[in-house]
């Protein structure tokens, strides 16, 4: 979340893709690892409190903080059918080699309403204890930030930041969501942050300063707090998530303008706009040649893509936080076959600079720099109120990618087996309450596209790979 107060939280009281299988098999087959069901669920006085003793995921791991309490890192398992890219895989296992302790400098945010607890890279100029001992001014150190540690705190939900991660893999990718998982701090440990925090920012009257004391405020009652605190009152738990570097603010999908208004802001801009035209996409760019249509369609895919995401994941706080990154989409002359590759380009006073070794090797292709949606900060959703339902953005939509449309359709056929509930309650820590707000967001999306997919008034146009020289349609259900 940007520095700004969150009015209108609503908080429930207290190298190319790779599908990913469990054990080889199908999904309802595959669920032994549950035999205890719920049990890493306790129930107390307030509300379920979590005990992670028998949450095991896809891997565990444990390190010892300097009082002798035992956090953990747990990568969660996965619903099969997922579209997860070798580097999800490696990140996962990267963000769980991050000790607090030992090889990561740690520090609180001071730039947003959400209290987060950034991992800092030590080098040569600052090492981990010179990073801890500093005030944790961090636009003043040349340190990278490599992840962020976030708590169900102000608009945050541990939740969403999980889902948004998995569910955006199983619909293929949607979004770029950045990897993310389960994470615990012994709370001594936080408590210094906290207190680091509320220092530096002593004097302050703003809501980032307000989000601050409210921790403080949860450290004298704890156990009135289980979304935040453990079962056994020694930890904070959250998600751990790769923090996106290099990307730019996608204005031109968000626009510019007052909070309160942005999501009636964002259906009136231009990109949604497309996506809501009932002109074909070549009668919208006048060509239907790909260097033509390419950023015109991937834009649509990736705005589409993310009105199902949202309304999906009950989000509340997209418009103002979607970013993008530049990447190249060319046509390989060997192949034929659509490729990508990252690009080091920057956007200076309106202009994109492209670096000379890049321009000689897009030569001769059929290539162009295409701005990627990246979907960074996905707290603000699951238990929150649903902003694209508001504004009905999806009951507007006329144009989407097939392959997302399909993989929805699987996707929420799923959700009426225990087995799927039982994923996301163990897995995602969802609530039940969490669980039965998406089966119901997705019914209601189902319901919505199936009857424009029927009706004809839905396209499928945005697949970029669709227009490339001698693409065949393949076939189509709405079903």
């Amino acid at each position: 979340m940007n520095a700004r107060s969150c009015h209108a939280c609503k908080v429930r009281p207290e190298p190319g893709p790779v599908e990913i299988r469990t054990n080889g098999g199908h999904f309802m087959n595959n669920l032994k690892w549950i035999s205890l069901s719920l049990s890493y669920l306790l129930i107390s006085s307030t509300a379920m409190a979590f005990s992670f003793s028998h949450l095991q995921g896809e891997s565990r791991r444990e390190y010892r903080s300097p009082q002798g309490l035992a956090e953990l890192c747990v990568i969660p398992k996965k619903l099969p059918g997922g579209l997860y890219k070798n580097g999800d895989i490696e990140k996962e296992n990267e963000l769980c080699s991050y000790d607090f302790y030992t090889n990561m400098g740690i520090c609180p945010k001071y730039s947003s309403t959400n209290p987060a607890i950034l991992l800092l890279k030590p080098n040569a100029k600052y090492s981990k204890p010179a990073i801890d001992a500093s005030d944790c001014n961090v636009e003043k150190m040349d340190v990278k930030t490599e992840a962020k540690f976030k708590q169900s705190i102000t608009c945050s939900h541990t939740p969403s930041i999980l889902a948004y991660y998995q569910v955006s893999r199983l619909l293929g990718n949607v979004g770029r969501v950045p990897v993310a998982v389960i994470r615990t701090m012994d709370m001594r440990t936080h408590g210094k942050l906290v207190k680091k925090a509320n220092d530096f920012l002593a004097g302050i009257d703003d809501p980032i300063r307000a989000s601050w004391r409210r921790f403080a405020e949860y450290y004298r009652a704890p156990r009135l707090y289980p979304l935040v605190f453990d079962g056994t009152q020694s930890q904070i738990y959250g998600a751990l998530s790769d923090n996106v570097k290099n990307e730019e603010k996608y204005t031109e999908v968000s626009g510019v303008g007052d909070y309160d208004s942005r999501y009636q802001r964002f259906v009136r801009q231009r990109p949604f706009q497309l996506v809501a035209s009932s002109q074909s996409v070549p009668q919208i760019v006048g060509s239907s040649a790909f260097t033509a249509v390419a950023q015109t369609v991937l834009q649509m895919k990736d705005v589409s893509d993310m009105v199902v995401l949202d309304t999906l994941l009950n989000q509340q706080d997209r418009i103002g936080n979607i970013h993008y990154k530049f990447y190249w989409y060319f046509i390989n002359p060997q192949t034929g076959k659509l490729e990508r590759s990252k690009s080091d380009a920057k956007l200076s006073n309106g202009d994109i600079k492209v670096p000379e070794d890049e321009s000689k090797n897009m030569a001769g292709k059929s290539a162009v720099l295409l701005k990627e949606m990246v979907l960074k900060d996905n707290d603000c959703g699951v238990a929150k109120t649903n902003m694209m339902r508001q504004v009905s953005a999806l009951e507007k939509i006329r144009h989407m990618s097939y392959q997302t449309y399909r993989r929805f359709v699987d996707f929420e056929k799923t959700l009426a087996a225990p087995a799927t509930k039982d994923y996301f309650m163990i897995e995602m820590l969802f609530s039940p309450d969490d669980y039965k707000d998406m089966v119901k967001n997705a019914a209601f999306i189902k319901q919505v596209l199936t009857a424009k997919c029927q009706s004809g008034e839905l396209k499928f146009d945005v697949d970029i790979e669709n227009y490339i020289p001698g693409a065949t349609q393949p076939p189509r259900s709405c079903l």
